[in-house]
């Protein structure tokens, strides 16, 4: 049989779903491969980065309502994504266990993951933005999106400008 069935579902569940082997395969963020891996219940055969270099994966976004009617809002959001992202880089063993202790997670699995991770921890959205773009364009294509969005579309550089620049 090489019917594909996509399913849509959270890491916790896709994680759950492959360890009882109600699912073959799954496309999920660290550190959920590894833990997988760790477990004995299936292994990485492929990195996001191999798929589409440079993509983006776990991103801060808001909504144009909020946008709108709450600026001030968005640019602290901004501000203390900026510093968390910092924060991470800087300390990343300290980053590791909060992340553990917050998600019931062994520290070492973790550790393990962000070893494994071919990703990497950024605050300016322009680093992503033609990437994003691109992989919009092919959501575009694949039919799960009904148009074709631009670089203006996605992004709102306005808020980074404007919590570094202060």
């Amino acid at each position: 049989d090489n019917d594909v069935d996509i399913k849509a579902m959270g890491p916790g569940d896709a994680i759950s779903a492959i360890s009882a082997g109600q699912i073959d395969a799954a496309f999920l963020p660290h550190p959920a491969p590894t833990l997988i891996g760790q477990e004995g219940n299936g292994r990485s055969v492929v990195s996001s980065g191999e798929m589409l270099p440079n993509h983006a994966c776990c991103v801060l976004v808001v909504s144009g309502d909020l946008i709108r009617n709450h600026p001030d809002m968005v640019a602290e959001i901004v501000k203390t994504h900026i510093k968390a992202t910092d924060y991470n880089l800087e300390h990343q063993d300290e980053a590791a266990q909060i992340f553990a202790d917050k998600q019931g997670w062994d520290v070492d699995v973790v550790n393990a993951s962000l070893e494994e991770w071919d990703g990497q921890w950024i605050a300016d959205p322009a680093i992503i933005a033609d990437s994003t773009v691109d992989y919009a364009q092919v959501q575009y294509e694949l039919g799960y999106v009904d148009e074709e969005f631009t670089r203006e579309d996605i992004f709102d550089m306005s808020f980074y400008e404007l919590a570094i620049n202060k």
